[in-house]
């Protein structure tokens, strides 16, 4: 194994003081056109301004310059800003790319990230990401990573090759794909990441500090200076995107059929290179993915992300407070969230079709707003009820204070007809006092025909990061009668306080990376102050130089069931409960061709015991073909009754190209007695523009061929972009 290059002493005083706003990348304008081939070859680079320094790690060596440096390079022409880099290693035969998907499983890879902060308000920003193998990854980033919307997909060009020196990739990105301030010459704020996989290694272009750990790249005023640039003058920016979707469908017992040919068309209009207005008609919600199984062994109602495209455009402006209301990330055990998509076109589990609606959002000045109104249509159900024809209006405004914090505000209405609504209002702030120290929280109400009161809730959180130590508080209120109908409530009639503190030493000898130790207390009481839940936990990892971790972890819990209850068909007497449990989990480097995590829990659960054992892995079989297999088993012994229930996935992934791939996905559920198959064939024969072909079958778990198939589901759908 070669020796990873060393600095001299002097190079690393050097490098110690340097903060990101002290690099400055300037932007040349092109003479000659750039063809992006990744190769960085076209006589248009050699007018670059260029920057060739170490970056700063992150991990293992908090700020020391990284082991490999970098060079890059950024050109403009009247349209485009170019990117150019190269990754220099000096072991190129360890580079690490599996992923060919886009925006999926790219972090195992060796990976290149730009995150870019167009407006300099140093708390959104776009994420752009690829591998040696050229594979896209994008997201949008808002309130220093409060929301990450990975669903997002922008119109950009990457393409990148394996080289002598290491790998170099090339990124294209039209000015008109991009919100951004306007003015004749402006500044973006810039940091760059990049992942070094067989050294386990995290860099940055600016340093950001190991004791803000992941989220700390979402905080703009750490970010260099991108100066020079020359954004083209304000001009028509429209896209329009058809899409047709035709297909069958098949329920049996009983027997029923039924096809369909649909349509629809979405709109955008940029109304400024910072404010955007959508449009849609027949709004298209066809969910090519099937979700992942999920069996409730808990008495509390459990939260599903978001998939569907339209919601999840711009969905950061309608986070609110503690966690992401909107997107694919969420708290599983979030108390409360004022909006929840999903409460839009889906009645129990049932897609109600929508007529359409339009959507404003953006930024003016110092404040982001967004405004969404979506009407859907009167629909039967399969119970025999029906649902009526129901307007939903959500509005958001935030105003930026400070450097980077701001105070907001949401006001939601869902409205069936004069004796059939339902309204929320709420106002939250974030409060970013430094780096490592934030506040924030909210206050909402709701509003009925039958307004009797008792209809408030309310958090605040409070958390603070160094290198060795990080201490988090919070408190929660929900009233008896909080009702956010385009929400979610998790488990009302509450008043809800943890807190925790944690203590990381980092070794960093030969084996060991770091050992931290974690201790959280969860006290939950009703309206009226008896306690109904205590969650106590003391957990200790151990992060190896190889990127294995391995952790143990004590509970001690307390529960409280004022009444009879039910975990699924197994009754809970009323009483107080002690629970002692434990929990051990191995996970593996996730960058090795074979990896994966076995994690095991066991003890008292209740007025029983529980034992729940979890398995995943990941194995590279070539570079086109990626299998991933999953085994979640519970098991829980209570007074009166028992459950044993698993669930187990595989997923297996072809891609032919970075824009084309082919999945077969297969779960299958013994508690429900379900095995599901979701086949998907996906082909980006344009930017944005889709080929799908989606077949869909659910069966009840048994021998037998068409008798225990319960539905099926064959579908083709197409997607077109037109910009204009």
């Amino acid at each position: 194994m070669a020796a990873a290059p060393v600095l001299t002493a002097a190079a690393q005083d050097a490098t110690q003081d340097i903060q990101g706003p002290d690099i400055r990348i300037e932007v040349r304008t092109a003479s000659s056109p750039i063809v992006v081939d990744g190769r960085l070859d076209d006589p248009a680079w050699k007018e670059a301004a260029v920057y060739e320094e170490f970056f700063f790690q992150q991990e293992p060596l908090d700020r020391e310059p990284s082991s490999e440096k970098t060079r890059l390079m950024v050109m403009q022409d009247d349209d485009t800003i170019y990117f150019g880099i190269q990754a220099y290693d000096s072991e190129p035969d360890k580079l690490f790319a599996s992923a060919m998907r886009q925006d999926k499983d790219i972090w195992n890879d060796d990976v290149v990230e730009l995150l870019i902060d167009t407006f300099r308000d140093f708390r959104n920003c776009y994420a752009f990401v690829t591998n040696p193998l050229g594979v896209k990854g994008d997201a949008i980033i808002s309130d220093q990573g409060g929301d990450i919307n990975k669903s997002w997909e922008c119109v950009w060009r990457v393409k990148s090759t394996v080289n002598e020196k290491g790998w170099a990739t090339e990124m294209a990105f039209p000015f008109k794909s991009l919100k951004y301030r306007q003015g004749e010459v402006v500044e973006w704020g810039l940091n760059i990441s990049r992942n070094i996989r067989h050294r386990n290694e995290k860099t940055y272009l600016a340093p950001i500090p190991r004791s803000l750990g992941h989220d700390g790249k979402f905080k703009g005023g750490l970010y260099a200076v991108l100066t020079n640039i020359r954004p083209p003058a304000p001009r028509v920016n429209l896209e329009v995107q058809p899409y047709a979707r035709s297909g069958g469908s098949w329920v049996y017992r009983p027997d029923s059929r039924d096809s369909e040919f649909d349509a629809g068309l979405d709109v955008r209009y940029h109304v400024t290179p910072q404010l955007t207005v959508d449009a849609t008609w027949n709004t298209d919600f066809a969910q090519v993915e099937s979700e992942q199984e999920v069996v409730n062994v808990t008495r509390f109602n459990i939260y599903l992300p978001e998939k569907r495209d339209f919601f999840l455009e711009n969905a950061g402006l309608f986070n609110f407070s503690m966690i992401s209301s909107a997107g694919e990330y969420y708290d599983e055990d979030a108390d409360f969230i004022l909006f929840n998509s999903r409460t839009i076109g889906i009645q129990n589990g049932k897609r109600t079709p929508l007529y359409g609606g339009a959507k404003v959002a953006g930024r003016v000045g110092k404040y982001s707003l967004g405004a969404m109104n979506i009407q859907s249509e009167r629909t039967a159900l399969d119970t025999g009820g029906k649902v009526p024809s129901t307007n939903y209006t959500a509005f958001r405004l935030k105003r930026d204070i400070f450097s980077n914090s701001y105070i907001g505000l949401m006001a939601l209405n869902r409205q069936a007809d004069s004796d059939d609504w339902s309204r929320t209002v709420g106002g939250d702030a974030y409060l970013a006092f430094t780096d490592e120290f934030y506040a924030k929280g909210s206050l909402a109400r709701t509003f009925e025909e039958n307004d009797r009161g008792h209809d408030l809730a309310g958090d605040v959180k409070a958390s603070f990061r160094k290198d060795w130590m990080n201490i988090s508080a919070g408190y929660t209120t929900i009233d008896s009668l909080f009702n956010p109908q385009m929400g979610y409530v998790r488990r009302g009639s509450i008043k809800k306080s943890d807190g925790t503190l944690g203590f990381t030493k980092w070794i960093n000898n030969r084996y060991v990376k770091s050992v931290s130790l974690q201790n959280s207390l969860v006290y939950t009481t009703d309206r009226a102050d008896m306690l109904e839940t205590r969650e106590m936990d003391a957990r200790v990892t151990v992060a190896a130089m190889t990127g294995d971790s391995f952790s143990f972890t004590l509970n001690r819990d307390y529960d409280f069931v004022p009444a009879e209850d039910y975990i699924r068909d197994i009754r809970i007497a009323p009483g107080r409960y002690t629970a002692d449990y434990r929990s051990v989990s191995l996970q593996s480097n996730s960058s090795r061709p074979v990896a994966g995590r076995v994690a095991y829990r066991w003890g008292e659960q209740l007025d029983g015991e529980s034992r729940q054992v979890t398995l995943s892995n990941r194995t590279r079989i070539n570079m086109h073909l990626n299998m991933d297999l999953s085994w979640t088993w519970n098991d829980l012994d209570l007074r009166y009754g028992s459950l044993t229930a698993n669930v187990l996935a595989g997923r297996w992934t072809y891609c032919f190209t970075t824009e084309m791939f082919a999945k077969a996905y297969i779960q299958w559920n013994d508690a429900d007695e379900k095995i599901s198959t979701n086949l998907l064939f996906d082909y980006i024969y344009s930017p944005k523009s889709h080929i799908y072909i989606v077949y869909n079958e659910n069966r009840e778990t048994g021998l037998g061929t068409r008798r225990n198939t319960k539905d099926r589901m064959l579908q083709m759908k197409l997607t077109y972009l037109w910009n204009i």
